[in-house]
């Protein structure tokens, strides 16, 4: 019953106040009032944005299901609409970047790069990382495969994916260019062309450290070997 109503509740910011709204307007203006409303609040986390969720849903009910020409709310596919909010929040809204956990495990350690860093032997090969889910007590791994120019990602024992392209480059740093997806908030967050840089800070015989720099922010996570 929890995660029916945070699904309903994370779905329903993207639907818009009027019914001639286009759906990248609407997805627009809610994004802008989610944001206003978690900043006020000085929220820190996902379990705490309820309230602004459930303010925006009592305001917008009408308009709601007009837009969606929607008898009850169980004819909108929320997890696709809350998706797109999420991705959108992630890009637009500076609060989030700067108060909320990205969740993967690593990110709280401040690692300067290794010295005569050798990144050969990573050029191929099977991996995985951890993102944590504080709000339902959840463990995530994603499974990742670097073979030739591809970065193979698989979510949710494999049910979802992620392709990219990785492009190597001088000192351990590389490219990851996305190509398709059909997970359902990496497709919304990303598109294809889009380039993400990375920087492997250091490589030890169990996982490697990584560095991206997004949004003029630096995020920083751990990749462990699968042997």
């Amino acid at each position: 019953m929890k995660k029916t109503k945070r699904i309903i509740i994370l779905s329903i910011i993207l639907l818009g106040t009027s019914y001639n709204l286009t759906a990248q307007e609407i997805i627009d203006k809610l994004t802008k009032e989610l944001c206003k409303c978690i900043e006020k609040q000085e929220v820190k986390n996902t379990t705490e944005m309820e309230p602004c969720f459930e303010d925006l849903l009592i305001s917008n009910l009408k308009e709601i299901k007009e837009h969606y020409k929607a008898e009850t709310m169980d004819d909108i596919n929320m997890e696709e609409v809350g998706n797109k909010i999420g991705a959108k929040m992630i890009k637009e809204c500076p609060y989030v970047l700067d108060n909320f956990p990205s969740g993967v495990i690593g990110n709280e350690e401040k690692l300067t790069k290794q010295p005569d860093l050798k990144c050969d032997d990573l050029k191929k090969g099977d991996f995985y990382y951890l993102t944590e889910r504080p709000e339902v007590g959840i463990v995530d791994t994603t499974f990742v495969t670097i073979s030739n120019n591809m970065f193979l990602e698989r979510m949710k024992n494999g049910r979802t994916y992620s392709l990219l392209d990785i492009q190597w480059k001088d000192n351990c740093e590389f490219d990851l260019t996305f190509k398709e997806s059909n997970d359902p908030m990496k497709k919304e967050f990303s598109k294809s062309g889009d380039v993400y840089e990375y920087e492997i800070l250091t490589n030890g015989n169990k996982s490697l450290f990584l560095k991206t720099t997004w949004m003029e922010r630096s995020y920083q996570f751990e990749l462990i070997k699968i042997k």
